[in-house]
Formats: structure tokens, sequence, C-alpha cells
């Protein structure tokens, strides 16, 4: 490794928090040194490891950027209508950037980050978790080889709950906008997000493998809502690529217990999963095998990648700018696709087991997220789902500009 990378962090609350933890660790081992961060407010655990460390603390963001101009790169930890700002602002003042997940809330602003970084000549990461590296050739290895036969299908599953809570720990959390400026914080643009990039990309991927057109065709989604938010707390996502290829996504935050987010790869003679802990686990006939595919974890992955490519040491970044606008297509596609969110009645939803904190339980959410994943349909092409209300698929080739409003409900 070459100098000590100084690195500046924007955010301490929330998942900034994460950031600060790892940041200082990292500095512990001598992998870079943190050393400035900003926010308006430092909580008590971030405040006595900022004053024991001597990291400079500024409540102004723009200031920091102003004077700590030996600084490699800037972290930026805040809410999503301010990733393109901040981000845009930091490159033009001579950093890189790691840019915490979702890299915008609409695609006109992804676009804007893109072209600013081409501008300045800067790389802007997203710290999207993917699968581990090895998870990812591993994944990629098996369709390849042809071992499961030719890939049907790759669908993602995420049956999740949340607490009452969740949805007023921000301003910001299940808005559709905060103050005119559009958020869409629902499922698959946060809790989700992850899983619903790493199918994007495995996509990519899988469309090399085979030379088929790997662009975005088209987006078909459903969005519903039991709590009473703005956006969404359960939907259902068909993203179909330019070679054919259908990626199926469900998700739930109304679940009664919550289980590990995982990837399937569905081919004519078996299938293989991805989940959240990085476990792969094959299938073929009735036999199946789990490999262990754990590496150091991704918030540090991504600052080593980030300095190896700064080095030129490492020639890709890991989940790149350009790769996560993909994921900005499909998520503004669908709530394009989807045209609202659609309340579900509440003699179908009751609040759920929290004790002293319950967030909604949608009835027998569980059983329609698992049919839907194992059929690949929608949740109005089940049948028998009384609140389902089928929607149309958005074109999304080109696709340039979400709408300033977006309906609430109906």
């Amino acid at each position: 490794m070459g100098k000590l990378h100084k690195v500046l962090l924007i955010g301490v609350n929330g998942f900034g928090a994460r950031h600060l933890n790892e940041l200082t660790r990292q500095q512990d081992e001598g992998m870079l040194e943190l050393a400035a961060v900003s926010d308006l407010r430092l909580s008590e655990d971030a405040s006595a490891i900022v004053t024991e460390r001597g990291i400079r603390h500024y409540t102004d963001y723009r200031e920091m950027l102003a004077r700590e101009k030996d600084a490699s790169f800037v972290v930026i930890s805040t809410p999503i209508q301010l990733h393109a700002p901040m981000a845009i602002e930091a490159m033009e003042a001579g950093y890189h950037v790691l840019l915490e997940k979702p890299p915008a809330a609409v695609i006109q602003d992804a676009l804007r980050i893109t072209d600013t970084a081409k501008r300045c000549g800067k790389l802007c990461a997203v710290n999207f978790f993917t699968p581990s590296r090895k998870a990812l050739s591993m994944l990629t290895g098996i369709a390849a080889s042809g071992e499961i036969g030719p890939i049907q299908a790759l669908k993602g599953i995420s049956l999740l709950n949340r607490p009452a809570t969740y949805f007023t720990r921000t301003a910001w959390a299940g808005k559709l906008s905060v103050q005119g400026v559009t958020v869409l914080d629902g499922t698959f643009h946060n809790p989700a997000a992850h899983l619903f990039y790493s199918m994007l990309n495995l996509s990519e991927r899988l469309s090399s493998l085979t030379g088929q057109p790997s662009g975005l065709s088209s987006v078909t989604a459903e969005l519903y809502h039991a709590n009473p938010i703005e956006s969404d707390d359960t939907s259902c996502v068909r993203v179909v690529t330019e070679g054919g290829l259908r990626l199926h996504l469900y998700i739930t935050l109304c679940a009664r217990y919550g289980e590990t987010q995982r990837i399937r790869l569905e081919g004519t003679g078996g299938a293989v999963e991805w989940s959240y802990d990085n476990k792969v686990t094959l299938w073929k006939g009735d036999e199946s095998v789990v490999y262990d595919c754990q590496d150091e974890g991704f918030i540090p992955a991504r600052y080593r990648n980030l300095i190896a490519v700064i080095e030129g040491r490492e020639e890709k970044l890991d989940v790149s700018l350009e790769s996560a606008i993909r994921f900005t297509v499909a998520a503004n596609g669908a709530f394009e696709s989807s045209g609202s969110v659609t309340d579900i009645p509440r003699q179908f939803a009751e609040p759920g087991t929290q004790q002293g904190d319950p967030g909604m339980y949608i009835g027998g959410i569980e059983e329609t997220v698992r049919a839907a994943f194992r059929e690949g349909k929608l949740f109005s092409e089940l049948g028998g789902i009384p609140w389902a209300k089928a929607s149309e698929p958005f074109e999304v080739t080109g696709y340039s500009r979400f709408p300033q409003q977006f309906r609430i409900g109906e």
C-alpha cells in the first residue's frame, strides 16, 4: 500500500455510526486516517470517539470540504435526498467519494453525480452490500459451468418485520418526498436495496456469460402499504432485461417474523442460492451442499477497494456509480409502473407481535410472498389475494427522468 489516505465522513448518526466505528478500526490497523467528521450534532458515543482521538468535527460539511484539502476521499452517510448534492460538492471540491446507498432517489440526480464524476475526474463508489467476491465467483462459476443447466429465473425474497418506530425514526422514513424533495423511502429503496442491487448486478454478470444484452427493458411492480406511511412496506417487482432474463423480487416489512434475505438462480437442472450471511447453497436433484463464502465485511471491503483503485492497484470499483445507476432506473421504474402505493384494507392487516411497539402484520403474507417467489408471479397473478392490484409494465430503455410528484394512494 502507498501513502496513508486521509478520509472525511459526512454523517455520523444512524448508519453513519457504523462508518465511524469501522473507519476508526481501520485507522488502528494502519489502513487509513479519519481526519474529520461533519454532522449537526454528535451522539454521546460519537462525541467520545471524536474527542478521544482528536478527530476534527465540523457542523458545516462545506467548511470541512474547504479546509481538509489533503484528504483522499469522503464517505457520505446522510439521508437519501442529500446524497446527490453532497456527492457533487465533494467531487467538485477535489475528493473521491464513497456514497451510501442508494446513490440518489431519482435517475436525474444519479446522472448529475455521474456527469460530475466524469467532469472532475473523480471516483464515486456506492456502498451497496453484495455477495462477497468469493460468493460472486462461485455463483457465476456455477452458472457458467452449466452445472445447473441454463438459468431460467433470478429471484430475490425478503421477509422482514419492522416496528412502528421504524417509520418515525427520521423525518424521511416511509416518505415519498420531504419538503418537496423526492425520497421514495420504500422497501427496495432501503431495507432490501442491497438485495435488489445484488440481483441486478448478478443479471449483468449472467448476461455477459451468455453474450446477451444486459440493459434493462421494462419494470412491472405492485406497491402496497399496511402501515400508515406514504411509501410501500410490501412489494413485488419484475424486471426484464433486453436479453430476456427475468428478475423477480418479493419484499414485505409486515411479516410475523423475519428471515435471512436471499437470491436464487434457478436452472433447468438445479438451483443455487446466496443468502445475506454470505453462504451459497447448491441444489442438484435431492442433494444440496452449503459453502461458507464470508469475507472481511462489505464496509471495510469498500474502503480497501476504493483505495486500491485510487492507487492503481485495482482497475474496477466493486460497486461503481455506473453499475448502481441500474438500481436507480429499476427502482424508479417500479414506482412508475405501480402509479401509486395501494392501501391494504384494515380487514387484512393487524398490529404485529412486537412487544410494546408493533408494526402492522398482513394476514398470510409469508405464504403469499413464498408462493409468488416459488411461482415467479406478481401478487395479483397468484389469484385469491383480495388486496392485490395488477399494474402495467413500464419501459425503461433510455429512461432519464422521474416525475416530481408521485401519488400517495387511492
